[in-house]
């Protein structure tokens, strides 16, 4: 089986793109299993990035801050109910808020809520819960332990091999499709645990 961890911003064209490139490659190839997971980043990098793209002042560093911090929870909440909702809630989001350029309000949020079918009861609760958070921070400890530190970066496992662990820089369908054929996926760590032995085993992560 296929592990792809993407790392994102949820309010990055880029990213939003290579999600849909993730879901592309499952579909196409139907032979091999694929787990995958979206996981929000925020850093320093992510919210210049967001204000770059915006065309902000940094004066909205903060506002930004928090905007994607939301999302992130926001996001969280969604896949307590599913992954498969989870991911679907984000990839609506994100179209509203980068395709078609509305702002992000709570009523949006419920809205494309009850739209993938969440409960939006246990929805609205766990969106303002420790556990949401908890979880957020789990992910941001993640990406600091495997020193992911831009979006569109993607950590790749393929659980028929026990050795190595792949990051993929500037993630998209054709460098995903081209590490698999070249055979360069041997992990079938956790990324937890493979990030806990990060430091004391750097010949065993390869950079693409």
């Amino acid at each position: 089986m296929i592990e792809i961890h993407l790392f994102v911003n949820p309010l990055g064209m880029k990213c939003y793109r290579c999600e849909q490139d993730v879901m592309r490659i499952e579909h196409d190839l139907e032979q091999t299993k694929f787990n995958y997971q979206f996981i929000p980043l925020i850093n320093l990098y992510t919210i210049q990035d967001t204000l770059h793209r915006y065309g902000l002042s940094a004066n909205h560093q903060q506002k930004i801050s928090e905007l994607l911090y939301q999302i992130s929870l926001d996001f969280k909440a969604a896949l307590f109910q599913g992954g498969k909702r989870g991911r679907k809630y984000l990839l609506q989001l994100q179209t509203e808020l980068i395709n078609h350029q509305q702002g992000y309000s709570f009523e949006l949020a419920t809205k494309i809520a009850d739209n993938v079918g969440l409960d939006l009861e246990m929805f609205l609760t766990d969106r303002k819960s420790s556990l949401a958070r908890k979880a957020f921070l789990a992910d941001q400890k993640m990406a600091n332990e495997l020193k992911v530190i831009r979006t569109a970066t993607a950590v790749v496992f393929d659980t028929n091999e026990p050795e190595y662990g792949v990051m993929i820089n500037d993630f998209d369908y054709d460098s995903l499709l081209e590490c698999m054929q070249n055979g360069q996926l041997q992990a079938s760590q956790d990324p937890q645990v493979f990030a806990d032995k990060l430091g004391k085993q750097h010949h065993s992560f390869r950079i693409i």
